[in-house]
């Protein structure tokens, strides 16, 4: 990607999505911190990093737009979605339908309302990283719909890549680039998980999103 083009951090707030920002900005990224509520200080004090406040994804776009205007910078060249996270619970067959329903909203249906919304910013080429964790490829007892969303979220890149026409004949133009970051191990740090077995720091994480994010040629799906 064009490195004077902000990168734009969905979820900016979370544990990871909060590294991720702070990793970007400290390599020299400018970064666009999107999140629904405040961000946290360890997040807007750092400098290189414009928030980007929206409560609703619909109008996510026209606060990208405000934020680059009034910060005199352009416009996204990448998107990184963080959305989402960890949970543990009942095993599925005794799990509240309605904590079954708002998983799925805010794991995988925020996903598509996140790429729906903010994939036309892009331009041709630029791209599009969904992070994703070890619960999509590996089923985890009591975090079932953290693990059914996760392998939903794995197709959802796919399909998107598909109808981008990503995967077009060469010589037809490039498309926006949608990619699958997936964490294989807990993120060092993260007190949610319970004696994890390997960790990740958010450093790997930073260092292998940007091979993504500056590869034009970079794999559908990147692990780490």
């Amino acid at each position: 990607m064009n490195s004077l083009r902000p990168v734009l951090v969905v979820g900016a707030s979370g544990f990871v999505g909060s590294r991720v920002a702070r990793g970007l900005a400290a390599g020299g990224r400018l970064v666009l911190a999107s999140t629904r509520h405040e961000l946290p200080d360890r997040v807007t004090v750092q400098a290189g990093v414009v928030p980007v406040h929206s409560p609703e994804t619909a109008a996510l776009p026209d606060a990208v737009r405000a934020a680059c205007a009034h910060a005199g910078v352009p416009l996204p060249g990448a998107v990184v979605a963080s959305i989402g996270g960890w949970d543990k619970g009942a095993p599925l067959l005794e799990s509240d339908p309605d904590r079954w329903s708002a998983t799925l909203a805010s794991h995988l249906t925020a996903h598509l309302d996140a790429a729906r919304a903010l994939a036309p910013l892009l331009g041709p080429g630029d791209p599009y990283v969904v992070l994703n964790g070890a619960a999509s490829r590996e089923a985890m007892a009591g975090s079932g719909a953290i693990s059914v969303t996760g392998a939903g979220l794995a197709m959802l890149v796919q399909v998107l890549r598909l109808e981008s026409g990503q995967d077009r004949p060469p010589g037809s133009g490039p498309a926006v680039r949608f990619h699958e970051l997936v964490v294989d191990h807990a993120v060092s740090g993260d007190g949610r998980n319970e004696d994890p077995a390997q960790v990740r720091t958010p450093a790997q994480v930073v260092n292998a999103l940007c091979e993504l994010l500056d590869d034009p040629a970079a794999p559908a799906v990147r692990h780490v």
